[in-house]
């Protein structure tokens, strides 16, 4: 049976590279040791004082123009009613407060004014009827009748002159008051309108006014709110920037080893068997028959 040689055949790099690599591992492992076992949580900002504030004023300005179209309403309750008083009918009636009151007098002074008058024709009838002898008479007594009758007809006449005179100024002035009237509550209740409808335009621009300012300082409030986001974020950022660093920098030391070259160093161990007796023999006569071989060729033997 033939005998078996084994060799082993070990490769290993440069000793210095070897320690690099070695405190490479070991400085690893120290790192991983002192890494924090996680990072900060994820924050989100609250909400800024501005937009605190921006919600308690759309909160206290929802309905604020109730007040404002409550009293719109009132004033165009009363505009309506003023223009339906303003289609009401002429009224007859009110020509008595219109009659003058003086005119009563006026016209007593005339009827005096007729008796006096009279009074004059009668004794110029009287003292005429005395100069012919004929005072007494029945023509004396109808000149006197005549008299009386034209003096009734002219004061009835006057009187009803004066009172149709007084009624027609009093129907007219009473007509031109009542137009006069309505014409006022036409124009009043016009205005109470156009007051009702701008108090309900300050409502509405109040309750917008309201809205922007509100809107206004959120968004403002949301601004401040974002930057103290980008902050938080940052931090976390920075934080995690900071617990990667260390590995950051073993992983740049280990890419330049692994570029780096470096010298192999190669060991062969061989083991074989022990020889036998017998190949020892022949090979001690090998060994002396080279030798043999040699002396001959040293000494010119041939």
């Amino acid at each position: 049976m033939a005998d078996t040689t084994t060799q082993t055949y070990i490769q290993r790099e440069a000793p210095e590279m070897e320690a690099l690599r070695r405190a490479l591992i070991e400085d690893v492992r120290q790192a991983i040791k002192k890494a924090p076992e996680k990072l900060p949580d994820y924050r989100v900002a609250d909400f800024s004082g501005q937009q605190m504030r921006a919600s308690q004023l759309a909160s206290q300005g929802i309905g604020a123009y109730e007040p404002y179209m409550r009293d719109a309403r009132g004033l165009m309750d009363q505009s309506a009613r003023m223009f339906a008083d303003s289609t009401q009918a002429y009224d007859p009636n009110a020509v008595g407060a219109y009659m003058n009151p003086y005119q009563q007098r006026v016209t007593q002074n005339a009827l005096a004014e007729m008796n006096r008058q009279a009074a004059i024709q009668r004794q110029n009838v009287a003292a005429n009827a005395v100069s012919a002898g004929a005072f007494g008479g029945s023509r004396f007594g109808v000149q006197q009748a005549e008299l009386d009758r034209n003096l009734a007809d002219v004061q009835s006449a006057r009187i009803f002159q004066d009172y149709a005179q007084n009624f027609s100024q009093a129907q007219q002035a009473a007509m031109n008051a009542f137009q006069n009237q309505q014409a006022r509550t036409q124009l009043a209740g016009q205005s109470l309108g156009t007051l009702g409808q701008g108090i309900a335009g300050l409502g509405q621009q109040a309750s917008a006014l309201g809205q922007g300012d509100a809107s206004f300082l959120y968004n403002m409030g949301a601004n401040m709110q974002g930057q103290q986001q980008k902050l938080l974020d940052a931090n976390r950022m920075n934080q995690a920037l900071y617990n990667a660093e260390p590995f950051q920098r073993l992983s740049y030391y280990s890419d330049i080893l692994n570029r780096t070259p470096s010298g192999q160093m190669g060991m062969t161990a061989t083991t074989a068997p022990t020889p036998s007796p017998l190949s020892q023999i022949a090979g001690l006569g090998i060994a002396g028959l080279g030798a043999y071989n040699m002396g001959r060729n040293a000494f010119g033997v041939t």
